[in-house]
C-alpha cells in the first residue's frame, strides 16, 4: 500500500477553502455574487440609484432599471459597463448585459451625523422655562421638564 507523501508544513485555512470551492464548482458562483457588491463602485451612485443587477445565468446579467429614458441610456453604456465588471472582477464572468424595466430599490444614503454645540439659553428662555415649569408640583417631575425643556431649546434647528 503506497503511502502518502509528508507535507512541509501546514496549509493555510484560506487555501483549503479556496481549493474546496474550486473542486465543488463554487468559486465561480461566488464571483458572480461580488456583482452586487462592487456594482455601486463600478457603474457610480447615480446609475446604482437607477439600475441594479438582478441575476446572473451563464454569464448574462440582467438589470432592471428604473425608467425608458434610463434603459436608453444604458444600452450605450453596456460594454462599457461589462469591461469594468470584468476587469474588478479579475475575469470575463459577465458575457452580455441584457436591460429590463424593472423596479429599483433606493439604496440607503448614508447621512453622516453632524456634531453640533448646543446653543447657549438666553435670559428670556430661561425665564419662560421658570414660568412654564413653576405650576409643576412635584419636584422630579419639574426637573425632568426643566431639562427637557432647555435641550430642546439648545439643539439648533
Amino acid at each position: 500500500m503506497a503511502k502518502r507523501p509528508r507535507m512541509p508544513f501546514p496549509r493555510q485555512l484560506s487555501g483549503v477553502v479556496q481549493d474546496s470551492l474550486v473542486s465543488l464548482g463554487l468559486a465561480e458562483r461566488l464571483r458572480e455574487a461580488d456583482i452586487w457588491r462592487i456594482w455601486p463602485d463600478v457603474v457610480g451612485a447615480t446609475l446604482a440609484s437607477r439600475a441594479q443587477p438582478v441575476r446572473i445565468i451563464n454569464g448574462k446579467l440582467t438589470v432592471a432599471v428604473s425608467s425608458a429614458p434610463w434603459m436608453q441610456e444604458l444600452r450605450f453604456m453596456t460594454s462599457m459597463m461589462k469591461e469594468k465588471l470584468n476587469s474588478c472582477l479579475g475575469a470575463e464572468v459577465v458575457r452580455e448585459i441584457v436591460l429590463k424595466a424593472g423596479r429599483v430599490d433606493k439604496p440607503v444614503a448614508e447621512v453622516p451625523e453632524e456634531i453640533t454645540a448646543d446653543l447657549p439659553l438666553t435670559p428670556h428662555q430661561l425665564a419662560q422655562i421658570e414660568e412654564q415649569s413653576a405650576s409643576i408640583t412635584d419636584q422630579e417631575t419639574r426637573q425632568a421638564f426643566i431639562e427637557l425643556m432647555q435641550a430642546s431649546m439648545q439643539r439648533p434647528r
